[in-house]
């Protein structure tokens, strides 16, 4: 079921720490969105996305792609990237490894 009505959508602000998204995150482009298609984190950060989670915003900035977003991430000065996020709600969550979810 395609959610259209952007309203619908939950717009949420997640702290990921650099290094966790180098290692864990993977972004990919969808119907012109930069869409979060795998998040395998360590068990201490937890399921921080679900399917169809789409990036808005890396620390506050707006890329256009996923290349530019990669670059927005590898130019952060910060510890910790800020990933602004639209979600679908009830979707389901990428699970960590070991969660207990």
């Amino acid at each position: 079921s395609q959610i259209t009505d952007e309203m619908q959508l939950q717009k949420l602000d997640i702290f990921v720490p650099l290094a966790d998204i180098n290692n864990y995150l993977k972004l990919t482009e969808a119907a012109g969105r930069i869409c979060i298609s795998q998040w395998t984190g360590p068990h201490r950060l937890g399921c921080l996305f679900n399917h169809g989670d789409h990036v808005v915003a890396v620390n506050d900035l707006q890329p256009q792609g996923v290349e530019e977003a990669y670059f927005f991430i590898s130019r952060s000065m910060r510890k910790e990237v800020k990933l602004t996020v639209c979600r679908i709600p009830h979707s389901d969550v990428f699970h960590a490894k070991g969660c207990s979810c």
